[in-house]
Order: structure tokens, then C-alpha cells, then sequence
């Protein structure tokens, strides 16, 4: 009975809850609904006549209130001098020209045909093709329609947008900075490039980056009632202005004098380096004829058509880092006799040697099982220090390092830098190869004396050899003299760093002297150049195995030398690899000719003149006498039976 009358009420509770929505209530809520559809309709056609009637009015106000796209501006790159000032790197300026539809199209197209009129008559495009990219893309804000553009034809828009201000809408231009070299090739290994990425590509370019580098500003704004273009500008902070030590009168010569040779003989490779020895600044370095910093991924010049067209990408890349490979401090050789000004001046410190000290020189010499002979087979007789310089004996050197002894000999190239990078500011500096002390037997203590067993850089034996004729200060070389940020004040300064004290001031009176009587009347008298004091030594080094049998005769020749020789104010270094002559191939007079050439241009210019009237050099030595310097042959003794 409880069951039945729980179930009774609980089926009362539901049909009194099915009549609450009566009929009253349905008729009442489809009055509320039609009344409130009739005032959406009011609403709609409220809008609708509003729009059709002050629709401009309203968009040119929205306009008003909003933000156009903000733009960044872009800094200028810091410009690169020589050290008078010269541009060898700077900045042209080009414009992007920006449309924006969004403002074209405002106003029922108003501004549309006058817009489309004046970009017609400023630049290269058609009517037809402005309007499809304004149909195409009507409510956009930022669409570049030109790259590049010149000033004139910007000028030229400008002045038909301010004739006509009221209906040329809707088209403004990004400043674009493209980094440009104006001597082209000259130099590319030191200055370097950038990328169309704005990336950096070897020498100063990258090296001081950071300061080249600025800081982009931003622009940004909003168009007022008449679709004016209201602007707020932060401003863009340009990069600071390298001075270089590189003088353009100087690089310029030594180039044309490097193209006039290969063009008259040609080599495989040529690098330059004149330099002050009395604080290491860098005048001119050239590897071989560089190559165009406008156009630094062209290999046109560098290798040949028909080798250009069978090269993948991968070839490609390979030989555009050996184009821009610097060869002055990014290749490393045998430096051959020139290394004896070192033999000789370590045991000139270590008072082993003396200006009076005799050797004696027969043109071969065995030890263990090699024979090793001078470049004077039939022998020197005796020398004394100073003529063992003169003529290049490699028997003298070897005696002398021998006496030196092999730990006092590395100590010496330690102190001297071999083996070490000498910091110079330039990106891909090598350190060389030297032979460690525990593997400097005789044999290599003996090949070593002079020049050969070991590596160096061109930039390792300009400073060593600096040091040498400039009292014994060695100067950490550097190609930059100074750093001006765009306020004109100075941010950085080379401050000219003595690194280290290699000789004393006596060893220095004699290698001035005796460098000067090599090129009087030694191995390097065609280093000659009239009116002038010239000091230098001459180094031929074989490439490879040096066994008689073999027959690729592939050699490095170099010269390096000193003006004026009593009191050197330039220092240059001359290294040709493999030079393309069947009788000069092995032969130093390449190298000392050519130094001459470059001498002769170069030295009025830095403010060295002749002496009044014409230097006596001595008697010249006939050609059948003269001694060139052609390294050292060493041939294994075979087993006697």
C-alpha cells in the first residue's frame, strides 16, 4: 500500500510540472520574440544606411586610430679607410618602394588611378600591374613593390606625391644600405667581404665585425583624418669606421707589379708583405691578384670556363676557400735561407758566434746516413760570419747550430715566435710546424740551421725578421691603426705592442750590415734599387721529398729585406711558389727581382728618398761568379758493400 501511494504522488509532481508553460505563457514569450526581431531589423537597416551614407567617414576614422606596420631602419655598416683616409669599404644607399592597398583602396578607390599614375611615371612597372596586386591583396599593409631603387627615381615619386599630397596615398620607401668596395680587388684579403645575408667573409669584414656592426632603429606611426602618414622615428646607430694601416698607393703597386710578373712568367702562387718593423703596421699585403670583394663568389679568373662548368657545389666551395685563402699567413712553407738570419743572430745572442768567428766550407757534409750539400757544391773554403750570410753556406749554418745546440736552437725559435701564431688581427692565422726538441737529432738540427724541416707562415718571418734589423722589439703585426665611432670619437687605438725581446742592439748592427753586403754583392743583388740602402737575404726551399732521384722540381723562392738598411723604416718579404720557368724555377733572382720593382715605386711615396747622388754598391759580380741561393739537395749514402 506505502509503494502505491509514494508512486500516486510522485506521478501528481510530474504532471503539475508539465502545465506550468500554459498557453498564456507560449502566447506572451512570441510577442517578446517578434518584438525583439523587429528591432534587429530596425538595427540592420540603421547600419546598412549608415554605411552606405558615412562609410568613408567611419573607415578614414578607424584608419586614423591605427598603428601602420612598424619598420625597422637599418643602421649603416661602419666604413673601412686606408690608413690616409682612403675608402676601401663602404655603404650606397638604395631604396625599397612599399605599397600599402589597405590606404589606396580607402575612400571607395579614390586614390587608387592618381596613385597608380604617379608610381607609373617614377618607376619601371605598369598601370595594369599595380592594380592586380591592389585587387589581390586590398586590405593588406605592407607589400614591397620595388627593390633597390635609386634616389633619382624616389626623388621623382616624391615630387609628384607632394604635388598632388591629397591623392597619392598609400606608398612610402625603406632606406637599404648595400655594402660596396671601391677599389675592387685591391687588398680583398685583408678587407674582406659581406654576404647579400649580411654575414661576414674573411679579413677586416669579420675580424672587427663588432664594430662595424650598429643597432637597427624602428619606425612606426598612424595616418591621420586625411590618410596623412604620421610618423614617430627611434633612429638606427651606424657602426664605428676602421682606419686600416694598409696604404692604398702602397697595395696598389705591390699588385700591379704582382700581375705585370705573372704576365711575364707566372707562378702558382705570389704573397707580398711590406711592413714598418718599428711597430709592426702592415703597409701592404697581397696574395697573388686576390680577387673582386663586389663579387666575392665569382671563380671567373680563379680557375677556368671550361674547369668552372665541371665543378658541383661542393667543388665550388672548395675553390672559393682557396680563393679566399690568405697566403700570408694562411699557408704555411719552408722558409729555406732566409731562416739563417735566425741561426745566425741566436748564436750572435748566446756569444757562440762572433763577427770575427771563421767556419769552413768543403760543399757536402755526411751525417748519419745522408749526405747534405751547400749551394756550392765544390765548397765555400772559409768564411767568416758575415760572408757565410753573403753567400748563403748552408755548412757554415749547420756548424753554427751545431755550436748552438739544439735546446738553445728551439728556445731561439720559440722566442722568435715559429710555432706560434702571432696574433695578428686577421681571421685564419696558422701557427706553422716546428720540430720538437726531442726530435731535433742532427740531421734535423743541421736542416733546420737553415730553413728547411720545419714551417712557417709569411707573416712569422716579416715580425721575426723585424725584430732582427729594429734593435730586438717584436711587434705583434696588426692591420688596423685605429677604430672612430659615428660621433667622431676614437674607441679603439692600436697601442703598437712589443710582444717580446728577441736580440740586442749589437746582434741588430750586425745583421743590419750583413744584409746589406748579401744585397751589395751576396746572393741578392738584384734586390738592388738605385739611390738606395737595401738589406736583405734571399731563401729557396725544394717542396716535398728532396732525394736526387726524384725530378718534380717544384720549389718556394723568396727575398726578405729592409730600407734603408742602416736604419729600416720598411720591411718587405717577397715568396713565390713555383715559378713557371724551366731556368729560374729553383732560383731566388724572381723573388729579388721583383722586390726591386715594388721598392722602387713604394719607397718615395712612405717619404724614403735617395741619398744626393747615386749609392756605390760595390763592384757587381759578374753573372758566371754570382752565387744564387738554391737550398739544399740532401741524398741518402747508400750502404757501401
Amino acid at each position: 500500500m506505502a509503494g502505491n501511494t509514494e508512486t500516486r504522488t510522485a506521478s501528481a509532481r510530474l504532471n503539475k510540472k508539465k502545465k506550468i508553460f500554459t498557453r498564456k505563457m507560449q502566447a506572451r514569450f512570441l510577442l517578446v520574440f517578434c518584438v525583439v526581431f523587429v528591432m534587429f531589423l530596425v538595427l540592420a537597416f540603421r547600419i546598412l544606411f549608415l554605411r552606405q551614407r558615412h562609410g568613408v567617414d567611419y573607415t578614414n576614422a578607424v584608419l586614423s586610430h591605427q598603428s601602420y606596420v612598424n619598420t625597422n631602419i637599418p643602421y649603416e655598416r661602419g666604413r673601412i679607410l686606408d690608413r690616409n683616409g682612403a675608402v676601401l669599404a663602404k655603404n650606397v644607399v638604395t631604396y625599397n618602394v612599399i605599397l600599402d592597398p589597405s590606404v589606396v583602396n580607402a575612400n571607395n578607390g579614390m586614390y587608387v588611378e592618381p596613385t597608380v599614375e604617379a608610381i607609373t611615371k617614377a618607376f619601371n612597372l605598369t598601370a595594369q600591374d599595380i592594380r592586380d596586386i591592389l585587387k589581390e591583396n586590398p586590405k593588406s599593409a605592407y607589400i614591397i613593390l620595388l627593390k633597390d631603387r635609386s634616389y633619382e627615381e624616389v626623388r621623382k615619386f616624391k615630387e609628384l606625391q607632394e604635388a598632388n599630397h591629397k591623392l597619392v596615398k598609400g606608398v612610402w620607401f625603406e632606406t637599404i644600405f648595400t655594402r660596396v668596395y671601391p677599389y675592387g680587388s685591391l687588398a680583398s684579403h685583408v678587407v674582406g667581404f659581406v654576404n647579400s645575408d649580411q654575414s661576414t667573409g674573411a679579413g677586416i669584414e669579420f675580424q672587427y665585425n663588432k664594430y662595424l656592426t650598429g643597432k637597427s632603429g624602428r619606425e612606426s606611426g598612424y595616418y591621420d583624418e586625411e590618410l596623412n602618414l604620421i610618423k614617430k622615428t627611434w633612429p638606427a646607430e651606424d657602426g664605428d669606421t676602421i682606419y686600416s694601416t694598409i696604404d692604398v698607393a702602397v697595395q696598389t703597386a705591390v699588385e700591379k707589379n704582382i700581375r705585370q710578373f705573372n704576365q711575364e712568367m707566372g707562378c702558382k702562387n705570389i704573397g707580398v708583405i711590406v711592413m714598418n718593423p718599428n711597430n709592426g703596421e702592415i703597409y701592404a699585403m697581397a696574395s697573388n691578384e686576390g680577387f673582386d670583394l663586389n663579387e666575392p663568389r665569382d671563380l671567373k679568373g680563379f680557375v677556368s670556363e671550361e674547369e668552372l662548368a665541371t665543378l658541383d657545389e661542393n667543388g665550388k666551395v672548395t675553390k672559393l676557400n682557396e680563393m679566399w685563402k690568405n697566403f700570408c699567413i694562411s699557408y704555411t712553407f719552408e722558409p729555406g735561407s732566409t731562416f739563417k738570419c735566425i741561426t745566425v743572430a741566436a748564436a750572435l745572442e748566446e756569444g757562440i758566434a762572433t763577427p770575427e768567428s771563421k767556419y769552413n766550407c768543403k760543399g757536402v757534409l755526411e751525417l748519419d746516413r745522408y749526405k747534405i750539400h751547400c749551394n756550392n757544391r765544390s765548397g765555400h773554403g772559409d768564411l767568416t760570419l758575415e760572408q757565410s750570410l753573403m753567400r748563403s753556406c748552408n755548412m757554415a749554418m749547420i756548424q753554427i747550430a751545431n755550436d748552438v745546440g739544439r735546446t738553445t736552437f728551439r728556445t731561439y725559435q720559440d722566442r722568435f715566435g715559429f710555432g706560434f701564431k702571432t696574433g695578428i688581427d686577421l681571421p685564419g692565422e696558422e701557427k706553422g710546424i716546428v720540430v720538437d726538441k726531442a726530435n731535433l737529432n742532427e740531421v734535423e738540427l743541421a736542416t733546420s740551421s737553415f730553413g728547411q724541416g720545419f714551417n712557417v707562415t709569411m707573416i712569422q718571418m716579416a715580425a721575426a725578421y723585424s725584430s732582427i734589423i729594429n734593435g730586438g722589439y717584436y711587434y705583434t703585426p696588426h692591420v688596423v691603426k685605429k677604430i672612430v665611432n659615428p660621433y667622431g670619437a676614437t674607441v679603439y687605438e692600436a697601442n703598437n705592442t712589443i710582444s717580446a725581446r728577441t736580440v740586442s742592439k749589437s746582434t741588430t748592427e750586425f745583421m743590419r750590415k750583413a744584409t746589406y753586403e748579401t744585397v751589395v754583392s751576396g746572393t741578392a743583388t738584384p734586390a738592388k734599387v738605385k739611390g738606395y740602402l737595401v738589406g736583405g737575404k734571399t731563401g729557396t726551399a725544394q717542396k716535398g721529398a728532396r732525394q736526387e732521384e726524384v725530378t718534380d722540381n717544384k720549389y718556394i723562392v723568396s727575398f726578405i729585406g729592409s730600407v734603408p738598411a742602416d736604419n729600416p723604416q720598411v720591411v718587405i718579404y717577397v715568396v713565390i711558389d713555383e715559378v713557371n720557368s724551366e731556368t729560374l724555377y729553383n732560383s731566388s733572382k724572381p723573388a729579388t727581382t721583383l722586390t726591386s720593382s715594388i721598392l722602387k715605386e713604394i719607397l718615395p711615396h712612405l717619404g724614403l728618398y735617395p741619398s744626393d747622388g747615386e749609392i756605390d754598391y760595390g763592384v757587381d759580380i759578374p753573372a758566371e761568379q754570382a752565387e744564387d741561393d738554391h737550398g739544399a739537395k740532401i741524398e741518402e749514402v747508400k750502404e757501401k758493400e
